[in-house]
């Protein structure tokens, strides 16, 4: 049975997800708060394994963690392979724009939209591309990690670098297509959980769509 914590974290509270197995971990989308500290991820991890941490993008807010985690844990990091120079480039991740701005120093793994298997963890990998071009979401059962994608009655914004309203559209439709009759849970990179339902009812950017 998979345990999901969900914790708001640093300059524009960013969604971190720590997903646990029989005390195996894996962290999504690892966000600093204020001058890198992640105490508060920290916190939740005592006497945890942690395998790995996946990114959804490659913006600041969901990668500002990366480096004090993965050296803390000595864990890899998974990303779409389209957005590994996210990492090493503060304009491109537009930390430039906040009071830190940052690279990541750690090396991360380039994955394409294939199954991904980290310990007790089976992850489908699929690209949700809009809020900018190489954004993934991970689907774990009916749980679904989607970063800047679908919000609870919205969704990512698409004037930022590489981002796309056309482009959003298209991945709306393909992933209503895909999931829209299946108890999908939404874990976004901002704001509440939601249900894939719910937002189908009630997302004014969604409803346009069906």
């Amino acid at each position: 049975m998979i345990k999901v914590k969900q914790l708001e974290m640093g300059y524009v509270q960013t969604n971190t997800y720590l997903l646990e197995i029989d005390n195996k971990v894996v962290i999504i989308d690892p966000c600093a708060d204020p001058h890198n500290d992640i105490s508060r991820i920290e916190a939740q991890l005592h006497d945890k394994d942690v395998l790995a941490i996946l990114l959804t993008h490659g913006h600041f807010d969901h990668i500002s963690g990366v480096d004090a985690v993965a050296k803390k844990y000595q864990c890899p990091v998974y990303m779409y392979h389209e957005e590994l120079h996210y990492l090493k480039n503060a304009n491109v991740n537009l930390s430039n724009q906040t009071p830190e701005p940052f690279i990541v120093e750690a090396d991360a793994i380039g994955i394409d939209c294939e199954p991904l298997d980290i310990g007790p963890f089976e992850f489908d990998v699929i690209k949700t591309a809009g809020h900018t071009s190489g954004s993934i979401s991970y689907i774990i059962g009916n749980d679904i990690f989607d970063g800047d994608f679908i919000f609870n009655q919205s969704i990512g914004r698409t004037d930022l670098p590489s981002g796309s309203m056309q482009t959003m559209n298209q991945s709306l439709k393909e992933f209503i297509d895909e999931f829209g009759d299946k108890d999908i849970t939404l874990y976004p990179g901002h704001g509440n959980i939601t249900t894939l339902n719910n937002e189908l009812k009630i997302n004014p950017f969604i409803k346009n769509l069906v």
